[in-house]
């Protein structure tokens, strides 16, 4: 087993309090199984989402290294030790705010746990910014590195006073991402795909205008008349799903609403072989490794659901509908890009509508999407 060049410095003598930004498909989790195997792995945890915990089981295994896997429903409920070291997958899980009351669970649980037991901890992650400039600080102090609560947002909000408040508030500025930017080069190794191979295969990205019959407004809500409008605009994408994949043997589909999936499911299964795959499927690791092993289907999956999973023998994928996160799009992305396997990729964007047009106008700024505020 052979390490690429960025993979080596993680096998001997690396840093115990370290932090991965690696773009996904580039190797993190080999990174972190030699740093275990580095001398670290007598009683090491490693915390990941559920759907790939065999994942990380045959990891450790290959790179002969061990380490007790568990999710991170299951890591809330484990009585706090002192492990010989922790890994963290998809690390901006636990990035919520800290010092705020009502912090999350998992945030609590793993803060108490650093802050308790001086151990090495790896820190993992290709988004470690999702939404809020709190995330970036959140992940430092997992890392000993405690910059005053003050300072950070002094440097990254403003006080601000909005019509929907009573009083003054802080809320991020609009150039705290790039302001972020040297922050997060001084304190993390971060990794790009072009950093690791001399020449990158090309990526096309579309977006096309899908059939759309008129819609008649009846909800009032802000939110619950997006959903609505929204909904009704991917009734009619069947269509241009099938063009597109008349090119192509693989085809990923990805749709925000459960609805939509089964619906193209069964659309889709007439034509060839389809495999769907949400929130309600119990054997989602089993289903996704049966499809990127097919040699001619549809994947349709949940937009929600872009962690974790191999499909490189992918080569077009369509968003039929996308979800309302920036992280669900970026990693949904990676999924058909793995260093191991690189090919040129196709990404097509199906606009029904102006909701459609709105969150992929949104996403595409990198900013989350919130129906609450859509302006009718």
């Amino acid at each position: 087993m052979e390490l690429f060049e960025h993979q080596k410095k993680f096998a001997h003598g690396y840093k115990d309090k370290a932090f991965l930004v690696h773009e996904g498909g580039t190797g993190k989790t080999i990174c972190a199984c030699v740093w275990l195997a580095d001398g670290r792995d007598a009683d090491a945890l490693v915390i990941c989402s559920k759907r790939i915990i065999e994942k990380w089981r045959d990891s450790l295994k290959e790179w002969k290294t061990k380490a007790t896997v568990v999710s991170k429903e299951q890591f809330k409920k484990i009585p706090v030790k002192k492990w010989s070291a922790i890994v963290v997958d998809e690390a901006d899980e636990f990035a919520s705010p800290l010092f705020v009351k009502g912090r999350s669970q998992l945030a609590t649980c793993l803060y108490t746990l650093i802050k308790k037991y001086d151990v090495p901890v790896l820190l993992a992650t290709a988004t470690p910014v999702r939404s809020h400039p709190w995330n970036l600080h959140t992940l430092l102090c997992y890392l000993g590195i405690y910059i005053d609560k003050r300072k950070w947002q002094d440097r990254f909000f403003s006080l601000e006073r909005r019509p929907f408040l009573a009083r003054m508030a802080w809320f991020p500025k609009p150039t705290w991402r790039k302001e972020m930017r040297p922050l997060l080069e001084k304190y993390a190794d971060i990794v790009l795909l072009r950093d690791c191979i001399d020449n990158v295969p090309s990526i096309t990205e579309k977006t096309l205008q899908t059939p759309c019959s008129p819609f008649e407004q009846y909800e009032i809500e802000p939110a619950r008349a997006f959903v609505a409008e929204h909904r009704h605009e991917q009734e009619e994408k069947l269509k241009t799903i099938l063009d597109i994949s008349r090119e192509y043997r693989k085809v990923l589909v990805v749709a925000h609403y459960v609805e939509q999936l089964e619906t193209l499911g069964k659309q889709l299964q007439k034509h060839r072989k389809t495999f769907v795959v949400h929130g309600g499927i119990k054997n989602q690791e089993a289903v996704l490794k049966d499809a990127n092993e097919t040699d001619e289907c549809f994947l349709i999956i949940q937009a929600s659901l872009g962690v974790g999973f191999d499909a490189d023998s992918f080569s077009c994928v369509i968003f039929a509908s996308m979800s309302y996160k920036v992280r669900d799009f970026v990693q949904m992305k990676y999924r058909v890009r793995r260093i191991h396997n690189l090919h040129p990729v196709e990404y097509n964007y199906l606009i029904g509508g102006r909701c459609d047009k709105g969150v992929y106008e949104t996403i595409q700024l990198g900013r989350d999407f919130v129906p609450s505020e859509w302006k009718i």
